[in-house]
């Protein structure tokens, strides 16, 4: 079995091609590609990354046995659907060493070969300022214009910029039907830049307009007085409040259930009391 990182480099970057790279640690193979800087066939940047990088795992002679590594960057999505729906074995993690590596060294190079002062390089992940003084070099010459990347074709997918979570203590409209968001239940808040100016939208369940490609809900069912009930696990506010089943201060940050008995009345207690099968101190009201 083999491990693999996958990594990406240049991503923030206005100008040049995306750099994407397949290492293998401990037998320091090193496949890479270059995302180009404009296409005309329809397809999104993750699907550009997706079909690269599965060219790279067929070069690389990949194995179901073997472990991925994969970046987190949105560039990946769809190479973390591939990598699910194809049963391979991997995770999300922060990428180090060889392949981190190798990346930054090929969109230097990339940089490097068009002009771009050699000594000017990326310092302990510094990408603003390397990424700044890059774009600077570009736009002080028209003739390096046709090296900025096209922003259009790279556009996220409206499914990106929707997440689905669990609604906190707030009470939201929902941008489609006006009415409220109830406290403590599920919500898809779509997050995007519109002309410069940071938008935020809020949508029940069933009424978002594309399924998120994001969660970070977490559910759960719990039994209260011979009733299931539906919910989600937050980790507590700062407002202090007792567990509905032990009675002890639910503390900030403590994973904590809310869920609704009988739609109306509202549970809350430290999601271990609940799925320990402990009996309430609390009556519930009726």
């Amino acid at each position: 079995m083999k491990e693999w990182q996958v990594e990406d480099a240049g991503g923030g970057c206005r100008a040049f091609s995306e750099v994407i790279v397949l290492a293998c640690q401990n037998t320091g193979e090193l496949f890479s590609s270059t995302i180009p800087l404009t296409w005309d066939d329809g397809s999104s940047l993750e699907e550009k990354a997706c079909s690269q990088l599965i060219q790279m795992m067929s070069e690389a002679r990949v194995t179901r046995d073997d472990f991925f590594y994969v970046c987190s960057g949105n560039i990946f999505h769809k190479f973390h659907d591939w990598l699910s729906k194809n049963e391979y074995n991997w995770e999300v993690s922060k990428i180090d060493g060889l392949a981190h590596e190798y990346a930054e060294h090929l969109f230097h190079c990339q940089v490097v070969s068009a002009g771009f002062p050699a000594n000017i390089q990326l310092v302990e992940r510094n990408y603003r300022d390397y990424y700044r003084a890059v774009e600077r070099w570009i736009y002080a010459d028209e003739s390096r214009l046709a090296l900025l990347k096209d922003r259009e074709v790279r556009l996220k997918p409206a499914e990106t910029r929707y997440i689905l979570k669990g609604n906190g203590k707030h009470i939201r409209s929902c941008h489609k039907c006006s009415k409220k968001i109830t406290p403590y239940t599920p919500i898809v808040v779509y997050r995007h830049r519109e002309s410069g100016r940071r938008v935020r939208r809020y949508y029940h369940l069933e009424c978002t307009p594309v399924k998120p490609l994001k969660s970070t809900l977490e559910s759960a069912t719990v039994t209260w007085a011979a009733c299931n009930v539906d919910g989600i696990v937050l980790g507590a506010g700062k407002e202090a409040c007792p567990c509905v089943v032990c009675g002890q201060p639910v503390l900030p940050g403590e994973k904590t259930f809310y869920g609704y008995w009988q739609e109306k009345i509202l549970l809350t207690g430290h999601l271990s009391c609940f799925l320990n099968g402990k009996q309430p101190l609390l009556a519930p009201d009726s």
